[in-house]
């Protein structure tokens, strides 16, 4: 057995917390919802990825939108190196309901074809070979198809002034502009102008460069020169009020420019602040803002949650919450995103738990209680379910609350706390820095090797458990102290809620206290029915299971058996084991209540007292073999015995 004690003190801050911070009991699932709706668009029709034969090196966009009408006109110019010999195609992922102005390469028009099955097919002139660098330009315009759920290509109204914005994940993307819609090709920089009538703003990707006036028109240019998946980019327009607050790293400040509604500016200018704690916070954490050379930035718009475009998310409101979710996946889901949709809680999990640490790491601690109650509550409303995602062709698997982002963030967590705090944010900042994965994909191997790397050990079983298995463990401790020292013997006990897992090897830590004293020791549990003897160097009062919450589990006892105290000596039970009636011989004390209870702590059935003697018995005629437990209180004190059923 390893033994860990641990000593502490709870310090209480009483304090006044907006409920604007506060976190929301079904945020997780809210958020999933959202994305479910939106993905549901999406893959409701085949997908054909195009692109296999050249590699993404630069996006140069021009488009002009007026918000008043749903419509596009854009020039894409796409620079690309050639990764197969001969190449005399080139695709893309388009919708077949926009319309093709031309197709230029090398400024003269050439062949393309559009498919209904939304591939845009670029015929050139001669063949290309391999490792050629080259360009295209597409010009088109249209209205870009909403479809079922939540449209990529978006119009709305805000206090009766229209505003236009997209929002490409997972397949989106190809709805407003020709593309390679997939998780396999990152743009390694872009440059978009976005024209409008002048009474209007863009918000867009990286850094503002210029913003110019011509006639009625305004033109702004946006330039990122860091690598972005296509679903990332975006854009929004409408009559926004702007201004920009600032964190700080050890080296420099990061400029947060945010694009608000006119008349949500004074809540905007109350609330945006709380993300510059939490940018910090992750920057001290685990690496720096990974476009620092650029700026971060937070734009409001009327969709019903958030999504993290890269370096300028998109908002509905500025809930403490929502705005430390999104900028989370700046690190875990932009600068690494997951290489395919079976490994979304590498997006979504991962920003889930670093929402968790700013209530850990800020506010003094205040909601961190609250808020892994709320995910365990969530992960165990089920019991089954794994948070690798096995059915990507259904939107509800893939952006599953419960899963792939409760259960996800929670992997991370007792991930923690079987490696330590040291090798856990090693292999993260790790993980976040490997050039082979930073500004890349990634895939949870990937992670997996880190972390096993930082810590020294094989991670197999506790992935293998908790990350492509279901469901979760439920304890059964007993605990039986000795007369004549302080030591306690103790008994785990595990089930599982889905069979899918036979064992969850865990360190289980027991909080042991009375009036003047309390510590926690941690038991190293390997196999269901271990044993540990253990002297905290006190009589305890009580014993308390993860007292800090760090494991997903639900319904677990703890039974303190007494019965070793003088007095209790001469009471009988028996026999053990049972086939029919349980007795109880209480030699004159008085019971005030017993009953016999399952290994999940639910009450199975009542005793009663059948003569003056006072034996209590128990009809145990019609129960499932296996383990129970007898709880009494006699004369004020517990009696908790194992029972075995025949």
């Amino acid at each position: 057995m390893k033994k860990h004690i641990y000593f502490f003190i709870i310090f209480l801050f009483p304090c006044i917390i907006s409920a604007q911070i506060a976190p929301q009991k079904d945020f997780s699932d809210k958020a999933a919802l959202l994305d479910q709706q939106r993905a549901d668009a999406f893959l409701k029709v085949p997908l054909i990825f195009n692109g296999d034969n050249y590699d993404l090196k630069y996006h140069r966009f021009h488009w002009f939108i007026d918000p008043d009408t749903l419509f596009i006109r854009g020039e894409v110019t796409s620079y690309f190196t050639t990764t197969k010999a001969s190449v005399n195609q080139l695709t893309f992922d388009f919708s077949s309901i926009m319309n093709i102005d031309s197709i230029k390469y090398h400024s003269s028009s050439i062949a393309y074809s559009l498919t209904a099955s939304n591939t845009l097919i670029l015929y050139l002139p001669a063949a290309l070979p391999i490792n050629q660098l080259d360009s295209v330009s597409i010009y088109y315009n249209g209205n870009p198809p909403q479809g079922s759920g939540f449209g990529s290509f978006n119009k709305d109204f805000h206090n009766g002034t229209p505003v236009i914005w997209t929002l490409s994940e997972p397949f989106g993307a190809k709805d407003w502009w020709p593309c390679k819609n997939n998780l396999s090709d990152k743009i390694d920089s872009i440059d978009i102008y976005v024209t409008t009538p002048q009474q209007y703003s863009s918000a867009s990707n990286g850094m503002l460069v210029s913003e110019i006036t011509q006639s009625s028109f305004k033109t702004a240019h946006w330039k990122h020169r860091y690598p972005i998946a296509a679903y990332l980019i975006a854009v929004a327009v409408t009559n926004y009020h702007s201004f920009s607050i600032y964190a700080h790293n050890a080296a420099d400040s990061i400029q947060i420019l945010n694009y608000v509604f006119p008349e949500d500016s004074a809540n905007a200018h109350t609330y945006t602040p709380d993300v510059v704690q939490s940018m910090e916070l992750f920057d001290s954490l685990f690496i720096t803002y990974p476009f620092v050379k650029e700026r971060y930035g937070m734009t409001e718009f009327k969709w019903g949650g958030g999504m993290e475009h890269q370096t300028m998310t998109f908002l509905i409101n500025f809930g403490f919450e929502l705005m430390t979710h999104e900028l989370a996946h700046q690190w875990v889901g932009d600068m690494i995103t997951c290489g395919n949709w079976h490994d979304i809680w590498l997006n979504e999990g991962f920003a889930t738990y670093w929402t968790g640490l700013s209530y850990q790491y800020l506010l003094n601690d205040y909601y961190w209680p609250l808020w892994k109650r709320l995910q365990i509550n969530n992960i165990t409303s089920s019991p089954d379910g794994s948070v690798y995602c096995t059915d990507t062709t259904n939107v509800n698997s893939i952006f599953d609350g419960r899963l792939s982002y409760a259960k996800g963030a929670m992997v991370l967590h007792m991930l923690r706390w079987t490696i330590g705090d040291s090798a856990f944010f090693a292999g993260f900042k790790n993980y976040l820095t490997n050039p082979n994965r930073a500004y890349h994909y990634a895939c949870s191997s990937d992670f997996i090797a880190e972390m096993e790397n930082a810590s020294e050990k094989s991670l197999t079983e506790f992935f293998n458990d908790w990350l492509y298995g279901q469901g979760y463990p439920v304890y059964t401790i007993s605990c039986t102290f000795n007369t004549t020292d302080n030591n306690i013997h103790i008994t785990i006990d595990q089930t599982q809620s889905n069979s899918s897992v036979s064992f969850f090897e865990m360190p289980i830590p027991l909080k042991f206290k009375d009036a003047t004293h309390d510590t926690i020791i941690v038991f190293d549990n390997t196999f269901s029915g271990q044993q540990y003897t253990v002297d905290p160097g006190f009589r305890p009062d009580s014993i308390i299971f993860d007292p800090e919450q760090w494991i997903v589990t639900t319904n677990d006892t703890v039974m303190m058996n007494i019965n070793e105290y003088p007095e209790m000596q001469n009471i009988s039970v028996y026999p053990n084991p049972v086939s029919d009636y349980l007795n109880i011989k209480l030699s004159g004390l008085s019971a005030q209540d017993a009953g016999v209870y399952d290994i999940t702590g639910k009450l199975i059935c009542s005793a009663y007292q059948i003569n003056s003697l006072g034996i209590l018995q128990f009809n145990m005629k019609n129960l499932s073999s296996g383990i129970y437990f007898l709880k009494a209180l006699i004369d004020d004190k517990f009696l908790i015995k194992k029972i075995t059923k025949l």
